[in-house]
This record gives structure tokens, C-alpha cells and sequence, in this order.
């Protein structure tokens, strides 16, 4: 039996008022959608193109373009020239000065053991920071010589 209301609902007490929904069928919902996309991409013209756009694009450059031998030899000669162990050592160096600074820093005080800690510290925090630039740096530069469609561009993008 159909809900047929209660006394005082839309609808409830009189049956010409009832609204009737119906539901599409199997073959009718392909077509909605079609017209929903539709009245979508009119409504919201740049949106859409960006989409479309950026399918294109993927498709066309989704992966990069490789890399000529000489893009690839200029690119890992800049790569291997960052010295990944001094920065290793300067990250470890600022790790142990900011732990003994820690240590000996007071809770509202800071002695002249604690100032020479944080002293120290600094030094080791600035040294780690310029060679964390120099290899920023020299990364650019690599990226520069791939380019930014290239699969090392493109891959960095996809990790990030």
C-alpha cells in the first residue's frame, strides 16, 4: 500500500495534490548525464576548457619528453657535483648543536655555557643553510638544462 500521508501534510489530504516523481530507467540515465555535462560546460566556460585543456596535455606530454643524450649527460654532471655528505655532516652537526644548546638551556635563564651552545648552534644551523642553497642552487640548474617538460620535470611534478 502507498504512504498516503497524514492529516495536515503537503498533499496529505488531498490526492489531486500528491506529487509524483518518477525515476529515469537504465537507458534513460546515459542521456541525463549528457545533458547535465552539457548544460555544466555552458554554464562554466573557462572551467571547462581548463579541464579539457589538461587532459590534452596529459596526454600529449603526460610522461615528459626524454631526454637527449646530451641533456642527460649535462644533467647528471650537474647532479653529482651536490656533495650529499656535507650536507649529511652539516645536518648532523646542527642536530648535536641543538641538542647540547637544549641541554643546557635553563628554563628562564641562559648562562654563559648555554649562550656559547647557542652560539655554536647558530653557526652549525647557517652552515647546514648555505649548503642546503648551494645544492638548491645547482638542482635549478640541472632542472634548467631538462626543462620542465622533460621526464625529470614532469616526474618531480607527478612526486610532489
Amino acid at each position: 500500500m502507498a504512504y498516503q500521508g497524514r492529516p495536515g501534510e503537503w498533499g496529505g489530504d488531498n490526492p489531486r495534490q500528491r506529487q509524483v516523481v518518477a525515476m529515469p530507467t537504465a537507458d534513460e540515465i546515459g542521456t541525463l548525464a549528457v545533458r547535465g555535462i552539457t548544460t555544466f560546460a555552458k554554464k562554466n566556460k573557462v572551467i571547462s576548457f581548463s579541464w579539457i585543456w589538461g587532459i590534452v596535455v596529459l596526454l600529449l606530454v603526460g610522461s615528459g619528453t626524454k631526454l637527449t643524450v646530451d641533456q642527460a649527460r649535462q644533467y647528471n654532471h650537474i647532479m653529482s657535483t651536490i656533495d650529499l655528505d656535507a650536507e649529511f655532516a652539516a645536518t648532523n652537526s646542527y642536530a648535536v648543536a641543538l641538542q647540547n644548546y637544549r641541554a643546557s638551556k635553563g628554563w628562564f635563564s641562559c648562562d654563559s655555557l648555554c649562550q656559547r651552545n647557542k652560539a655554536h648552534m647558530e653557526r652549525a644551523r647557517a652552515q647546514l643553510d648555505d649548503i642546503r642553497a648551494e645544492g638548491q642552487a645547482r638542482m635549478s640548474d640541472a632542472k634548467k638544462v631538462a626543462g620542465l617538460w622533460s621526464e625529470v620535470g614532469v616526474g618531480e611534478v607527478k612526486d610532489s
